[in-house]
C-alpha cells in the first residue's frame, strides 16, 4: 500500500495568500503538485487600527474560496491553513476565522510570531544541507512583521518576530516615493528602536552570513539574475530533491540597493526581475536589509526559497505536531 500523502499548506499573509500542495511519503523527496500566490493585502488600510477592513476581508475571503476549489480539483487528502501577522494583531481576526469556515470549511490556525519563525527555520534547513560553520541570521520580510532567527549548525540560538513589516512600514512612515536617502534617514531612528533586540543579537552572535526567506528576496535574487528556477516536464509524477540557496553577492546588493532607495514607482517597475506584486513595498525591503548590513558583521546574503510553508510540510512528513515546542 502506498504511503503517499497528498497535502496541502495555505498561508494567508498579510500581503498575499500562497498555497502550495505537495506529495509526501515518496523516496527521493516531494513531488510538487501545484502553487499559487494570489495578493491580497490584507492589512491595507487597517493595520494601524488592529483591523481588517471590510474590502479586504472580503479580498481574503474569496482568495480562500479560489483555493478551496484547488483543494477539491487536486483531491487533497489534508489542509493545513495558517494565519500570521494581520489576522493575529487584528481586533476582527476571530470574524475572519469563522467566515472562512463558512464558506470555505477550512479552520484557520493564527500562530503566534515565535512559532512563525520556527516554522520558517525548519522550512530554510530544507535548503542548506551543508551546514555552515559559525553562526548565521535568517530573516524573513513579511507585510505585517520580520521574523529573525539566529542559529548555528541544527541549533536556534535566538529567534524574534517584530512588527516592522514593509506594508506595516509603509502605512506608518507615510513616506514619500522615491524613498531616498533622506526617507531613509527618517525612517532609521525607528528601525533602531524596534529592531534594538535584533542589534543585541547580531552583536552578540555576530553572523557572518544572511539568509533571505522567500518573498522579497525572492525578488531580489530575481532581480540579481541568480535565482535557479527548476522546471518539470513530468509535473506531480517523480519526486524532487529540496532546491539549494541561491547567492545574492553584496556587490550586486550595492547596485540594487541604489535603484531600489532611490527610483520612483516607475523606474523601479522597469528594473530587470522585479515582481508588480511587491513594486511599492520593495524600498521597504530595501531599508530593512540596509539595517542589518549596518551592524557590520554580515559578509554574504543568499536567498531561501522556502519558508513558513515548507516548514509546516516537513513536519508533517516527519509526523510530527503542526507547531514546534
Amino acid at each position: 500500500m502506498s504511503t503517499v500523502k497528498r497535502i496541502a499548506v495555505i498561508d494567508c499573509g498579510t500581503n498575499t495568500f500562497n498555497i502550495k500542495v505537495v506529495d509526501v511519503g515518496a523516496s527521493g523527496g516531494w513531488i510538487p503538485v501545484f502553487a499559487q500566490r494570489i495578493p491580497v493585502r490584507l492589512g491595507k488600510g487597517g493595520m494601524t487600527k488592529g483591523t481588517i477592513m471590510p474590502d479586504r476581508m472580503a479580498r481574503g475571503l474569496d482568495a480562500l474560496a479560489s483555493m478551496r476549489e484547488s483543494v477539491r480539483n487536486y483531491k487533497v487528502q489534508e489542509v493545513f491553513v495558517l494565519a500570521t501577522s494581520a489576522m493575529r494583531d487584528a481586533k476582527n481576526g476571530g470574524e475572519f476565522v469563522r467566515k472562512a469556515k463558512a464558506l470555505t470549511d477550512f479552520d484557520i490556525q493564527v500562530i503566534s510570531g515565535h512559532h512563525e519563525a520556527l516554522l520558517i527555520h525548519e522550512g530554510v534547513m530544507l535548503n542548506i544541507p551543508e551546514l555552515p560553520e559559525g553562526p548565521c541570521l535568517t530573516m524573513d520580510i513579511g507585510g505585517g512583521s520580520v521574523e529573525f532567527i539566529m542559529w548555528k549548525g541544527r541549533d536556534v540560538l535566538w529567534s524574534r518576530s517584530i512588527n516592522a513589516g514593509v506594508a506595516r512600514l509603509q502605512m506608518l512612515m507615510q513616506l514619500p516615493d522615491p524613498l531616498g536617502e533622506e526617507g531613509l534617514a527618517r525612517m532609521r531612528p525607528f528601525l533602531e528602536d524596534v529592531l534594538a533586540p535584533v542589534a543585541a543579537a547580531i552583536e552578540v552572535h555576530q553572523p557572518k552570513l544572511l539568509v533571505g526567506a522567500s518573498g522579497s528576496f525572492d525578488t531580489l535574487a530575481d532581480m540579481a539574475g541568480t535565482r535557479v528556477r527548476h522546471v518539470r516536464p513530468d509535473h506531480a509524477q517523480s519526486p524532487e530533491p529540496h532546491p539549494l540557496v541561491d547567492e545574492i553577492p553584496l556587490s550586486i546588493w550595492t547596485r540594487l540597493r541604489r535603484g531600489l532607495i532611490e527610483g520612483d514607482l516607475a523606474s523601479r517597475m522597469e528594473m530587470p526581475g522585479m515582481d508588480s506584486a511587491r513594486v511599492d513595498l520593495m524600498p521597504y525591503s530595501a531599508a530593512l536589509i540596509d539595517w542589518v548590513l549596518s551592524k557590520g558583521h554580515v559578509q554574504s546574503m543568499c536567498r531561501a526559497p522556502y519558508a513558513l510553508r515548507e516548514g509546516v510540510i516537513s513536519r508533517v512528513e516527519r509526523g510530527l505536531g503542526l507547531l514546534p515546542g
